[in-house]
């Protein structure tokens, strides 16, 4: 008697599946990468508000910082630093021992950077006092 072989069925990859996986995996992909590069850029504006505010009566010394740029830092509105001589000045500051109450404020077209390099010299002396002002804002011009 003569037996008839059986024929081993051959394994077949679905391309169709496997297309629409690799689709919505492209996708997915892809729309996450959008939210990554918008993470790595800042935009912020420092806020403004039209009356400044009155600084309360206190026994600390209290010290403003107005930011123009990184090498354009004005202290109490006398003397000029860049972030470099600024953060050895609040080294100075704060090697004091008296409470000390730091105010930065900058222009509203300042980049975020320097104010942030202000508030970093003021983080290296262990100044924790450390408040954030709005300018006045510009008058309107004719």
């Amino acid at each position: 008697m003569k037996l008839n072989r059986r024929h081993a069925k051959r394994g077949r990859v679905e391309i169709i599946p496997m297309i629409d996986t690799i689709l919505i995996l492209l996708i997915f992909y892809m729309s996450f990468s959008q939210f990554k590069v918008e993470e790595r850029r800042i935009d912020a504006n420092l806020p403004v508000y039209k009356t400044a505010a009155k600084a309360a009566v206190s026994e600390e010394l209290e010290y403003t910082l107005h930011v123009k740029d990184r090498d354009n830092i004005i202290v109490n509105g006398g003397s000029s630093f860049d972030s470099i001589s600024l953060r050895d000045a609040m080294l100075t500051l704060a090697s004091v021992g008296q409470k000390v109450r730091i105010i930065i404020e900058a222009e509203p077209d300042t980049v975020y950077e320097d104010v942030i390099a202000a508030l970093d010299a003021c983080a290296l002396a262990q100044l924790t006092k450390v408040a954030f002002r709005p300018l006045a804002e510009a008058p309107a011009k004719p």
